[in-house]
């Protein structure tokens, strides 16, 4: 994030004080702002899915049977994934040291950088916790028409799946006991790309039955980034791609929206009904789609601008799994929502007609503070995924922004292009103030922690003055949450709608205690069995909540 600079004739020790203060924020001028999805750009190079002769009728919302009490057909079952990583067992297939020349997986090479190293560490988090924790977001979320034999496959020519190593086997004997398969890898990533995903083989209905990932080893970790940045990629190999829902007749352009020429939006009935809920806009014609990132990311992502922290934006985040991605995944037509499992978003929820309508600030003042913002303060606030803290993200742009993004008297000012929100500012978090791992020094007043989130203040002041928010331990237990503040090791109960008085640390001001979906809404981190072959003996009951992935140690 780019902090205005100030340039005052002063001298002596207040001179220093003003040089000390512009040094601090320059130590936060990076904003953590999430890798960006470049899944269009691989599904080009890719070309169309195969199609797997292995014949399914697409089932239809009209076909699709539900009991009295609204639950799915119990034909239909929680979906089988399974992963095979035999690229990072060959280490002529992944960066080992810098300047290495290794393949990107998507017909070229690079040079390795530092940052691109897979390390063996980093290789266990991949394969034992990593994968096994994304894929278990879609296994607990979506259903399908189980696959009752072995999945065979074509030969993956001419394709970037023929990047990949599959073992011979799987165009043999085939893979049993699994709707999906991917093959995984870790090689080098553009700048400022995570991860990225697309589906190599299909039914004759259009769903996918095999697909391919990369991640790249920078941000392999078991964070909630990097856990739903691989879940967001997978999904794209699961169909979650502007192709595959035009095919299916999902899609919608209207004219005139906030003074765009035209909006693409998803408007089949699952989408549209969960759209309307989710913002209270009963008008509401469908969810939008992307239309800014360039080839990589327009289309096959939600528009950041009204969905800024779900999985599927078009920038990585800790986003939520929500109803509107499973609406999208269901109105495919070969799969369906484990209704109950999704993931509530705090950003746009009851917002009403006015978010998706009308321009997120007028004369630099906006109906919604708790998503958009006006000018940077001194103050650190937290975002709006409570994973940190960070400022209001608005610059003054060398040129004048088009008509329909004036937003303030200033014409050239407004967010950064590259956050993907219609240039509406909002709160962006520091690379060095996340509240897990950021650095204390830019962080007054926080508890820095793997549990810790952000939690907002009033008046909260300490011995050096006003502090702002700040990140706090925090549990969630039953429905309940309590924090742990910096300088006190107890454990205080705080529930919605009240607030603490801290002492020690602190010496005047609140914490607000946070509603539970705020903060205690986290993936769950699967772990792989010792045993990589203990799959072919798990019962079937159980692969709907164990995680199958085939890897041997080097």
């Amino acid at each position: 994030m780019m902090l205005p600079a100030c340039v005052i004739p002063m001298h002596g020790a207040l001179k220093l004080a003003i040089l000390l203060m512009l040094v601090w924020c320059c130590s936060l001028c990076l904003a953590k702002s999430g890798g960006r999805c470049m899944f269009d750009e691989i599904a080009a190079k890719a070309g169309r899915p195969r199609v797997l002769a292995l014949r399914r009728t697409k089932a239809g919302m009209e076909n699709v049977k539900y009991d009295r009490t609204g639950s799915v057909d119990p034909e239909w079952q929680h979906i089988r994934i399974v992963v095979f990583a035999e690229d990072m067992k060959d280490r002529s297939r992944y960066c080992t040291s810098a300047g290495q020349e290794r393949p990107t997986f998507f017909g070229e090479t690079a040079t390795c950088s530092q940052e691109d190293i897979l390390t063996a560490a980093k290789r266990d988090i991949a394969v034992t916790k990593l994968l096994p924790s994304a894929v278990q977001m879609h296994m607990d979320r979506l259903l399908v028409d189980p696959i009752t034999e072995p999945l065979v496959f074509p030969p993956f020519d001419g394709s970037v799946c023929s990047e990949f190593k599959v073992p011979s086997s799987h165009f043999s004997e085939g893979v049993p006991d699994a709707d999906m398969v991917m093959y995984a890898a870790a090689g080098p990533t553009p700048e400022g790309v995570a991860a990225w995903a697309t589906g190599c083989i299909t039914l004759d209905d259009g769903r996918a039955v095999a697909g391919v990932t990369n991640l790249g080893p920078g941000s392999i970790s078991l964070s909630e980034t990097s856990i739903r940045t691989a879940a967001h990629e997978i999904a794209h190999a699961l169909g979650f791609d502007f192709e595959a829902m035009n095919d299916a007749g999902m899609v919608q352009r209207i004219p005139g929206v906030r003074g765009k020429v035209d909006v693409t939006l998803i408007s089949s009935p699952r989408t549209l009904q969960k759209a309307r809920e989710h913002y209270n806009c009963p008008d509401a014609p469908g969810m939008e789609l992307e239309d800014e990132g360039g080839s990589g990311t327009a289309l096959s992502h939600w528009e950041r601008r009204n969905a800024k922290d779900e999985i599927m934006s078009g920038i990585s985040s800790p986003g939520r799994y929500t109803a509107l991605t499973m609406a999208a995944f269901e109105d495919l037509g070969y799969y369906r929502g484990a209704w109950g499992s999704e993931e509530p978003m705090g950003w746009g929820n009851n917002s009403g007609c006015e978010l998706l309508n009308e321009s997120c600030l007028v004369n630099g003042v906006t109906a919604h503070p708790d998503m958009f913002c006006n000018e940077t303060v001194s103050k650190l606030v937290c975002n709006s995924e409570r994973d940190g803290l960070g400022r209001c993200n608005v610059i003054k742009h060398e040129n004048p922004l088009p008509p329909q993004y004036h937003y303030f008297s200033d014409p050239s000012r407004g967010a950064p292009s590259h956050l993907l929100m219609d240039y509406c500012p909002s709160i962006d978090a520091f690379s060095n103030t996340p509240c897990a791992d950021g650095e204390t020094k830019f962080m007054r007043g926080s508890l820095i922690g793997p549990s810790s989130m952000c939690l907002k203040a009033e008046g909260l002041r300490d011995s050096q003055g006003v502090i702002g928010d700040v990140c706090a331990d925090v549990r969630c237990d039953g429905g309940e949450v309590s924090i742990r503040y910096l300088g006190d090791d107890a454990w205080h109960p705080c529930p919605e709608g009240s607030h603490i008085k801290p002492t020690t640390t602190f010496t005047d001001g609140v914490i607000v205690c946070p509603t539970y979906s705020e903060v205690c809404i986290k993936a769950t981190v699967v772990v792989r069995p010792s045993s990589a072959s203990y799959r072919s003996s798990v019962p079937q009951s159980l692969l709907l909540t164990l995680f199958a992935i085939v890897y041997a140690a080097c």
